[in-house]
């Protein structure tokens, strides 16, 4: 993590002598490597410091830093670009934006240097999968640990429903982000201001999502159910969204999508830091990472294209490209959800032994009957 966020710090220092795309593009692509290196060392460090009964909280809390602070950097950028309206150009940095580029390379050695007074516990490797074992450095072991992680992923069902079903709720979901401010502007017709009464919704709904779980869950909250079931909201939300007339009608469901988004965030990362061990966790969080953004990435590719061809084909209100791609989209979500709700239900059932299925049953059929009598007791005429 501290390799990163000063390689990061570095690279960002880059954008202050950008001209071109090309450059502009690398920058980028490097930038996300490091990201992508340091997010799954972050997740699997988080439950090594933090108590299993405070897992939600922490998860909680790192979500909000990570999407809590958007208006706080907004608002730092309008205060540099005044700032640099005053003072004017210093050496390289003749523009607004390097004088942000600068402060957000400096917010990168922070980081850097906060979590280097972390005292992170080594953890003890699965015999035979270290690099240690062999002489010399061995440069395919990244890619062995990936591989390890995507292996572990798909044989180990409990980490598998919520990995995967992460993965397509966000193909679904980020079809949503290229055209968000098309459709609030020429589909509900909100005009410039609308598409910042959205995200607006948007983030106020994630943020009382998140809040939520920290407030109301237990060491009993069944992480995985709630996290199938917060994506199924999620998705009808987002159904629904996509055919509201105006933007009011659109933001309550967004709202709602909202917090259907930061239960899932949370419930889901507590129970991958549940249910993976230590030796395994940073290689399970690179295959989940690496999936969400090969997803993401499809997503945004297909976005335009489906809802092109979407457009006009179905009489009103399905007339429109993009809402029918929401609604789609919506759609696609709440059935991972639902699929996933199912899976859960099964293998809750596969768990209770024979007899108890047999009492429950029971216990239903005479409830069942004793309504039926019930219903016959009525006066006639």
């Amino acid at each position: 993590m501290v390799l990163s966020d000063a390689g990061r710090a570095v690279v960002v220092l880059w954008l202050v002598l950008a001209n071109d795309l090309v450059t502009i593009a690398i920058i980028s692509s490097i930038l996300e490597i490091l990201t992508m290196v340091r997010q799954p060392a972050r997740e699997a460090a988080v439950p090594t410091l933090v108590d299993t009964e405070q897992l939600v909280k922490a998860n909680s809390f790192s979500a909000a830093a990570a999407y809590g602070t958007a208006p706080i950097g907004a608002a730092t950028w309008s205060g540099l670009a005044a700032l640099y309206a005053l003072v004017g150009a210093v050496g390289p940095i003749d523009r607004a934006p390097d004088l942000a580029f600068a402060f957000d390379s400096l917010t990168f050695l922070v980081s850097g240097a906060i979590v280097a007074t972390i005292g992170i516990p080594k953890p003890t490797l699965a015999e035979g999968s270290g690099a240690g074992d062999r002489k010399g450095r061995d440069w395919l072991q990244p890619l062995r640990d990936l591989v390890e992680g995507f292996a572990f992923v798909t044989r180990t069902r409990t980490v598998r429903r919520v990995v995967f079903g992460m993965a397509v709720a966000l193909f679904g979901g980020s079809a949503l982000l290229p055209l968000g401010q098309s459709f609030a502007r020429t589909v509900l017709r909100g005009g410039d201001t609308g598409f910042g009464v959205l995200v607006t919704a948007l983030g106020v709904g994630v943020g009382l999502g998140m809040l939520g779980v920290a407030v109301f869950s237990s060491d009993r909250t069944r992480f995985d159910l709630t996290y199938a079931l917060s994506l199924a909201l999620a998705g009808l939300a987002i159904a629904l969204a996509a055919f509201a007339q105006t933007i009011i009608g659109a933001a309550g469901w967004v709202l709602v999508g909202g917090i259907g988004t930061g239960v899932a965030y949370v419930t889901g990362f507590t129970h991958l830091h549940g249910e993976v061990d230590d030796t395994l966790r940073g290689r399970t969080f690179a295959a989940l990472f690496t999936l969400v953004r090969m997803a993401m990435l499809a997503s945004f590719a297909l976005a335009v294209v489906v809802a092109n061809a979407l457009d006009g084909i179905f009489p009103a209100p399905f007339d429109s490209g993009i809402r029918n791609l929401f609604g789609l989209s919506g759609v696609l979500i709440l059935a991972t959800g639902s699929l996933l709700i199912i899976a859960i239900r099964s293998a809750l059932l596969k768990d209770v032994p024979p007899e108890v299925r047999r009492s429950i049953r029971d216990t239903s059929r005479a409830f069942g009957s004793m309504r039926g009598r019930r219903g016959d007791s009525g006066y006639r005429d």
